[in-house]
C-alpha cells in the first residue's frame, strides 16, 4: 500500500497553485491588480487629514505633526498620514485632500470626486458605538457612521482604494477603564508612584469594567467591524485594506506604565502563545479578528477583496525590543526612543534619553493626551540634528508622519503585493 501523508498532499496542492499562478505570467500583479483612481479612508487618527480651518488645539488639524508653523495644517507639503501616503504612492495626493467631516452634527452636502484622496476618518473614531462615550471621541462619527455616509455618498467605485484604520480608540477605551477601575493600583515605570486616568475620563467612557468584560466587548467590536467591512464589499468594494489596531503596550503612554500595565495592553492587541483559538474568551483583537474574516473572505486564485494587516509585530520592530523599548531596530529612520514624543520635547540631551516624566497635555479635549502638535518651536524644541522626523511618535499615542509613512509602504511593499495587489 502506498502511504500518501497528508503534508505531501498539501504540498503538492502549494505546488499546483503556485504552478498555476506562474502560467497566468508569473507576477502578482496579474491577479487581481488595482490601479486605484481614488483613495477612500475610514476610521480614526491614521488616516484623519484635518479639515484646514485651525490648528491642532481645536481638534481640526491632523494628530501627528501639522506643519511648520502655528496652526500649520496649510503648510504641510507632504502626506502626512496613512492615508495620504498611500495615495502619494499612486500619484493621487494633493496639498488639500477632501475631509469629509460632520459640520454641527450632520453631514454637508458633496459632489465627490472621481480622482485622489476622500477621508471620513476622524481622530477619536471608534469600532463599537457602545464605547463611543462622550470623553475619548463621542463626538467623533463612529466607523459605521462614516461608511453609510459614504454609501450614501454614492459608494464605492471600480478602482477605489479604501483603507479602514480603526480600533485603536477603542482599546484605549477599554484599557483605561479596566486600568483606571476604582481600587486598582496602576503605577509608572519611572518611578513606581499611582498613574490615574485624567479626572472624569472613566466615567464619561462608560464607568469601570472587570476584565472579562473588556474581553466582552472585543467580541462585540470584532462583531461590529465585520458588519461594516461586509457593507463596503457587498456594495461593489474590490480593495479593502483593514489596518489593525496599534499595540497600545508599545506606544509611550504605555511604555511609562507598570510591567502588569503593559502586559494587559498587549493581550489586547496580540496573543503571545498558541492561546488564538475558536472559543477562547481572552483572545486578542487581532485574534478575534482573523477567525472572524479567515472564513467569511478567504483569498482564492482569482485574488481577495479584502487584506487586514496586522501591524502589532511590525510596531515591536520599529519600537524596539519588549525588555527595553528602544528604537535599537530602525536606528536609520528614528535617533529618539519611543518613550519621547516628539510633541512633548522642549530638550534632547541624547539618544539615550527614555523618559516620559509627564503626558504632553495641548489642552483639555482629545483626552489631555492625543491632539498631535504642530511643528513650532513654543510647542516643543526644533533642534536642526534632531527634527521630528526623527521620533516615532508624535505625542502619547499617535505616529509622526515618519511613522506614518513607514506603515503606509509596509502596506504597499509587503502586504498589497502579497495579496496579489500590484
Amino acid at each position: 500500500m502506498i502511504h500518501f501523508s497528508v503534508q505531501r498532499l498539501i504540498g503538492l496542492c502549494a505546488l499546483a497553485l503556485a504552478s498555476l499562478l506562474a502560467g497566468c505570467g508569473g507576477s502578482s500583479s496579474t491577479v487581481n491588480p488595482l490601479v486605484a483612481k481614488r483613495v477612500i479612508a475610514f476610521g480614526d487618527a491614521f488616516s484623519d487629514v484635518g479639515d484646514g480651518s485651525s490648528p491642532y488645539t481645536t481638534r481640526n488639524g491632523r494628530y501627528t505633526i501639522n506643519g511648520a508653523t502655528s496652526g500649520g495644517i496649510a503648510t504641510i507639503t507632504t502626506p502626512t498620514t496613512v492615508a495620504e501616503t498611500l495615495a502619494n504612492i499612486y500619484g493621487l495626493w494633493s496639498t488639500t485632500p477632501v475631509a469629509r467631516k460632520m459640520v454641527s452634527g450632520a453631514y454637508p452636502a458633496i459632489t465627490m470626486p472621481t480622482t485622489g484622496v476622500v477621508s471620513y476618518a476622524v481622530g477619536n473614531s471608534m469600532i463599537n458605538p457602545a464605547t463611543a462615550y462622550d470623553g475619548l471621541g463621542g463626538s467623533d462619527a463612529t466607523l459605521g457612521t462614516q461608511i453609510t455616509q459614504f454609501l450614501a455618498d454614492g459608494g464605492p467605485q471600480e478602482n477605489d482604494l479604501i483603507v479602514i484604520t480603526a480600533g485603536t480608540r477603542d482599546l484605549l477605551s477599554l484599557a483605561v477603564r479596566y486600568l483606571g477601575r476604582s481600587g486598582n493600583t496602576t503605577t509608572k515605570a519611572s518611578d513606581g508612584t499611582a498613574w490615574t486616568p485624567p479626572s472624569g475620563l472613566v466615567a464619561n467612557l462608560g464607568g469601570d469594567l472587570a476584565k472579562t468584560d473588556v474581553y466582552n466587548r472585543l467580541d462585540s467590536t470584532t462583531t461590529e467591524l465585520v458588519t461594516q467591512i461586509a457593507k463596503l464589499i457587498d456594495a461593489g468594494a474590490k480593495h479593502v485594506v483593514v489596518l489593525e489596531p496599534m499595540n497600545l503596550s508599545r506606544t509611550p503612554w504605555g511604555l511609562s506604565l507598570d510591567a502588569t500595565s503593559v502586559t494587559f495592553l498587549r493581550s489586547l492587541s496580540y496573543d503571545t502563545d498558541t492561546s488564538c483559538t475558536s472559543g477562547n474568551n481572552q483572545n486578542s483583537l487581532h485574534c478575534k479578528l482573523t477567525i472572524a474574516l479567515s472564513s467569511k473572505y478567504p483569498p482564492t486564485v482569482y485574488g481577495q477583496k479584502l487584506l487586514a494587516v496586522d501591524i502589532a509585530q511590525y510596531f515591536n520592530l520599529l519600537s524596539g525590543t519588549t525588555s527595553t523599548g528602544s528604537a535599537n531596530t530602525y536606528t536609520s529612520y528614528f535617533t529618539q526612543p519611543p518613550t519621547s514624543p516628539a510633541c512633548a520635547v522642549s530638550a534632547i540631551s541624547s539618544t539615550s534619553t527614555s523618559t516620559l516624566s509627564s503626558s504632553y497635555v495641548a489642552s483639555s479635549i482629545d483626552a489631555a493626551w492625543t491632539a498631535g502638535c504642530d511643528a513650532d518651536t513654543t510647542v516643543w524644541t526644533a533642534i536642526s540634528s534632531y527634527p521630528f522626523t526623527g521620533f516615532m511618535f508624535a505625542d502619547n499615542l499617535n505616529l509622526t508622519p515618519q511613522g506614518n509613512a513607514l506603515l503606509a509602504n509596509y502596506i504597499y511593499s509587503s502586504s498589497m503585493y502579497r495579496a496579489a495587489w500590484r
